[in-house]
């Protein structure tokens, strides 16, 4: 049988009218069996039906801040904001993918973009953020710097990896404060910080704050992926019969 086909969302390069997407997520997707296949975000969005015929399964992958009056607030002074052009594209994306009800994994940014889709909301800066005994979830001058999940037995993630604690890197200065309609939180840090959500009521549809792309050589980090694939699999097949 075919691989299932794992379309994954770039990011903005640092170079002009350029793409960019970091290898780990299509090494991850390989590794656990799908086949990647990446997206660009500066397509004309009535073709989004077309792209979504293609894929079995969705990565929203990480990158820059979400526009904040998506959710009715002001642009935060530390923001490193998104490409309005790809906001534009992965919103219309997952909602198509939403519909069709498409297995689809997001990671960091992909996490904050698919709660804010359903209505939810963010902390733009977590150094700002009081909360008892506060950890650095930013990755600073530290790319090994990490510290442990708790994970909600019976979620997608956690049956996914087998274990509700987890080791896990940290690099980003913005997190989940709301949950959007229909998720439910599936992860947090020690300090409270939300961590994952998911849907339980689709075939897919879960998030996670950290970068497991980055540890895929772990097994429990590439665990994440392997499900994406597995669930991409099965809807693979649901559409052939």
């Amino acid at each position: 049988m075919n691989r299932p086909v794992i379309a994954i969302t770039v990011d903005t390069s640092h170079r002009a009218e350029q793409y960019e997407s970091p290898c780990a997520y299509s090494t991850a997707i390989e590794k656990a069996g799908g086949l990647p296949l990446l997206l660009p975000y500066r397509t004309d969005l009535s073709l989004i039906p077309q792209i979504v015929d293609l894929c079995d399964g969705v990565l929203f992958s990480g990158g820059d801040d979400l526009d904040p009056a998506l959710y009715g607030e002001q642009w935060h002074p530390h923001a490193a904001r998104i490409d309005p052009a790809r906001q534009t594209f992965e919103l219309a994306l997952l909602a198509e993918v939403e519909r069709r009800r498409v297995p689809a994994l997001g990671i960091c940014l992909g996490c904050q973009l698919m709660n804010v889709h359903r209505g939810g909301s963010l902390i733009q800066f977590l150094p700002d953020h009081p909360r008892p005994n506060p950890i650095e979830h930013r990755k600073l001058d530290d790319p090994t710097r990490r510290h442990d999940v708790t994970l909600v037995g019976g979620s997608a993630i956690a049956s996914a990896i087998g274990r509700t604690t987890l080791s896990v890197n940290t690099s980003h200065k913005q997190a989940i404060r709301t949950p959007g309609r229909g998720l439910r939180i599936i992860a947090t840090a020690p300090d409270g910080i939300i961590e994952g959500i998911e849907d339980p009521t689709m075939p897919l549809y879960a998030a996670v704050q950290w970068h497991p792309e980055r540890l895929h050589e772990e097994k429990e980090h590439l665990a994440p992926f392997k499900m994406l694939v597995t669930r991409a699999l099965e809807h693979m097949v649901a559409e052939e019969t």
